[in-house]
């Protein structure tokens, strides 16, 4: 079982860590309009809350959430999410991380292991500590801009945009971009399909990924919700007031290709997250994604994914691919 894992340090935000806690819930109105995808109950994807210190975790307010395991028990991780802390001054921001040791080992291990990292507002300090942005560029407040540059030389540019990604570390200098930065996270993690549903919902900025033409746009959150169905692009057409060969130029002129390889790219997509995340047949998951005919299915996976579905579930499932979900064409 891979696990989604929120490590929180004193003073965390809630409003920041409730954005992993909110896209992890939005991934399940997903899955429920995409049944191809499975039960997002049933998947193969935890999320965990912990305390970068023993015992509970205390928020900005005052009060106090309990932690569903310790950061010791936890060997693997898919994704880490470091919430915003409350750092009244630098010094004070020092000090919290100076005692944070044991979580930058932790931080250290996990990256090794191949997880995807992110950091939001002060929480960048864990990362930058542990050493894992040496010789990279990140996101980070403007007021711990100076104590990074004269305490952390060896991190070689400071930012201050939505979402900063160097090899699978993400920052974010701002709590007002957490929903992007958790959105970016996601995207790396399942796919950018699964991204654009949740931007769908709720469109953060920092999102880029919906195309500005609104009928393109509404085909694509149509098809989004129906790939596993069978369709025409007449039918599609018509339900958006445009002609069947209107629609295809469209598509093309916004850079997405045709309806019917959008449709294909996401039943590929689907299809992979799935065998990572179920423990379902080959044929089951070529019949939920819309492929009657099994052979055809693993002709276009194999083209699309660069192995057979067999080959990139052993290699999915032994952490040897890294990155999103990308289709080779």
């Amino acid at each position: 079982m891979s696990t989604i894992v929120i490590a929180a340090s004193p003073g965390t935000y809630l409003a920041s860590l409730g954005a992993m806690v909110d896209a992890h819930a939005r991934l399940g109105e997903v899955f429920v309009t995409n049944p191809a995808l499975g039960d997002y109950a049933e998947m193969k994807t935890r999320l965990v809350l912990v305390s970068t210190e023993a015992g509970r975790i205390e928020l900005a307010d005052g009060y106090h959430l309990e932690a569903d395991d310790r950061l010791a028990n936890i060997r693997e991780a898919r994704i880490v999410y470091l919430p915003s802390f409350q750092a009244p001054d630098p010094a004070h921001a020092m000090n919290l991380v100076a005692q944070a040791l044991p979580l930058h080992g932790w931080l250290g291990r996990q990256r090794d292991a191949g997880a995807l990292i992110a950091a939001c507002g002060a929480s960048v300090l864990h990362l930058i500590a542990a050493g894992l942005l040496d010789g990279a560029q990140c996101s980070a407040p403007a007021r711990l801009q100076p104590l990074i540059a004269a305490k952390f030389p060896a991190v070689s540019g400071l930012r201050s945009e939505a979402v900063v990604e160097h090899d699978g570390l993400f920052t974010s200098a701002r709590d007002a971009d957490n929903a992007a930065l958790v959105l970016h996270l996601l995207a790396r993690a399942f796919s950018p399909a699964v991204a654009q549903s949740l931007a769908q919902r709720e469109r953060p900025a920092g999102i880029d990924q919906l195309v500005t033409d609104p009928v393109v746009a509404r085909a694509q959150l149509w098809i989004r919700d129906h790939f596993a169905s069978s369709f025409s692009i007449a039918e599609l057409a018509g339900r958006l007031g445009t002609s069947h060969q209107s629609l295809i130029r469209r598509f093309r002129e916004a850079g997405q290709g045709t309806p019917k390889a959008y449709a294909q790219r996401l039943r590929i997509e689907a299809a992979a997250i799935s065998m990572i995340e179920t423990d379902r047949s080959v044929a089951e998951i070529a019949q939920l994604v819309g492929y009657t005919d099994i052979p055809s299915f693993r002709k276009i996976f194999t083209a699309r994914m660069g192995s057979t579905p067999g080959a990139w579930r052993r290699q999915a499932r032994r952490g040897a691919l890294t990155g999103p979900i990308q289709l080779a064409h």
